[in-house]
């Protein structure tokens, strides 16, 4: 697995919008030999075109230093001292870079990371396990965390939950594992309704947490577009918080 370009816009997505691309445009020279209506097929191929140009360029965004920056203001809102010894809780670690990122800023460490590691994705659990042999990593589904409660003394993710079936659950499983007292710093589409629904459902379970802050993370960061736009990183917010102590 190549670190450099592993990231949120699997490799084999673009392909396949690229290949859609291509299949129209073959389709509207074939049939334009009977019927110049066929030329029509043009119109989905252009857009098939333009779709593949998006997801190419946030992914070389992404590649060429935003992925690592965004990573950087996770470990940022964690403000961990670097001799601390906590526990901390990675889901949807994907090729573990942002767990990377956190032990090189405080060896000590104690980190987990799952991730289910779908065949629809550049990254593996063995290819983690190889880059950081001192963390450890299981495959697990986001939405029913194999942990007891309160196992953790942080919690992070980046852009996992609106990829479980239900988001919101992933959310809870993400709290119940958190110590009382314990920071989360959550990072996904939060803002966007499709994934997440009516917002005051997420406004509730945010309701029961502490020191909550909420920022919009393009604006924060200052991401530039095709990155910022709504169907890529334009609803994300980052959460930073910290369960009860009760």
């Amino acid at each position: 697995m190549d670190h450099e370009t592993s990231n949120w816009i699997p490799s084999r997505r673009i392909r396949f919008v690229v290949l859609l691309a291509l299949g129209f445009v073959a389709l509207a020279i074939i049939g334009s030999l009977w019927s110049l209506f066929s030329l029509v097929l043009l119109i989905p191929a252009a857009g098939a075109g333009f779709a593949a140009f998006v997801m190419l360029r946030i992914r070389r965004q992404l590649s060429s230093g935003w992925q690592q920056r965004i990573h950087d203001a996770v470990a940022d809102r964690l403000a961990l001292m670097p001799d601390a010894s906590a526990t901390i809780l990675d889901i949807g670690c994907g090729d573990a870079s942002l767990i990377a990122t956190l032990l090189a800023n405080t060896p000590g460490l104690a980190v987990t990371g799952v991730d289910f590691w779908g065949d629809g994705w550049d990254y593996t659990q063995s290819a983690c396990e190889a880059r950081l042999p001192g963390a450890t990593f299981r495959r697990m589904d986001a939405g029913a965390l194999d942990f007891p409660d309160a196992r953790f003394d942080c919690v992070t993710s980046v852009m996992c939950f609106h990829e479980v079936g239900e988001p919101l659950t992933a959310v809870s499983e993400a709290f119940r594992v958190l110590k009382p007292g314990g920071r989360f710093v959550l990072i996904d589409r939060f803002r966007d309704a499709s994934d997440y629904g009516d917002p005051a459902a997420l406004d509730t379970l945010l309701a029961a947490t502490t020191d909550l802050r909420r920022e919009q993370l393009v604006a924060t960061l200052g991401v530039p577009w095709p990155l910022n736009s709504k169907r890529s990183l334009g609803p994300v917010d980052i959460l930073t918080g910290r369960k009860p102590v009760t």
